[in-house]
């Protein structure tokens, strides 16, 4: 049988068979040290201190306009943080250029809950958007792509445009979009937020094969039945704070 291409990300490949690094090795792959998001007057983020370490599984959890998607836009560059340090593996968010933020973004997959795909173009074509962005062949995007595809069950639905699909149909091409390019971090903002308990259950389980290939997974949420079926550690905000964050259990 040939190998899959859709490997786990290489400086994982310890945790590619499901099995966690051990706790000697684990380092936080993202850090916050006081980090603060103002919009005019109004502050959406205070004081955030945090660490997120490789191969964790996080629900980032709290009511409405708590600062959950705030946060997981800071940790892309999708704005910038008005004060404090954001650490990404390594890169210090403040100092990177922006010649190197398409190489921070390409330690990230990012699943949102409106999809985001583009409604005129099929199912293979939003897929293969990252390949092509990333300079791979044409051989490998044709390869790559198929096998993610079957990886999310949507194998015979190449050639249908977005707007032909359910929602949860969409929100799988999402996460093939996101993982096709093996990046070492998943956000997810609300993916279960629009979906219905089966559709919902799909996407938990994707989402989890990935982290057990090696994959750190952070999802901002506010489904407590999603959270209560779901091991991982959950962060909370309130009002832009932190306001329950237990400590990271060994792997």
């Amino acid at each position: 049988m040939a190998p899959n291409p859709i490997a786990p990300p290489a400086a994982l490949q310890a945790a590619g068979s499901g099995t966690a690094a051990p706790p000697a090795e684990r380092q936080a792959i993202i850090r916050l040290f006081g980090v603060h998001r103002r919009y005019g007057a109004r502050n959406a983020l205070n004081d955030i201190g945090l660490d997120i370490f490789q191969n964790e599984f996080v629900f980032i959890t709290g009511p409405s306009g708590a600062g959950k998607s705030t946060l997981l836009k800071l940790l892309y560059l999708g704005e910038p943080a008005s004060e404090g340090q954001i650490l990404v593996d390594g890169l210090n968010l403040a100092r990177i250029s922006r010649k190197r933020v398409p190489e921070l973004r390409r330690r990230f997959g990012i699943i949102f809950q409106n999809y985001r795909l583009i409604p005129t173009r099929p199912v293979f074509a939003n897929v293969s958007l990252v390949l092509e962005a990333m300079g791979q062949k044409e051989h490998l995007i044709r390869k790559k792509v198929d096998s993610v595809l079957r990886t999310v069950g949507l194998e015979d639905r190449h050639g249908a445009l977005p707007p032909t699909l359910s929602g949860g149909e969409q929100q799988r091409v999402a996460v093939a979009r996101a993982i096709v390019g093996n990046p070492k971090i998943l956000l997810a903002d609300e993916p279960t937020g629009s979906l219905d308990p089966s559709s919902a259950a799909i996407i938990m389980a994707l989402l989890q094969r990935y982290h057990r290939r090696g994959a750190t997974v952070v999802i901002a949420t506010h489904d407590h039945e999603t959270i209560r079926r779901t091991p991982g550690r959950i962060i909370q905000l309130e009002q832009g704070r932190l306001v329950s964050q237990p400590a990271a259990e060994a792997p």
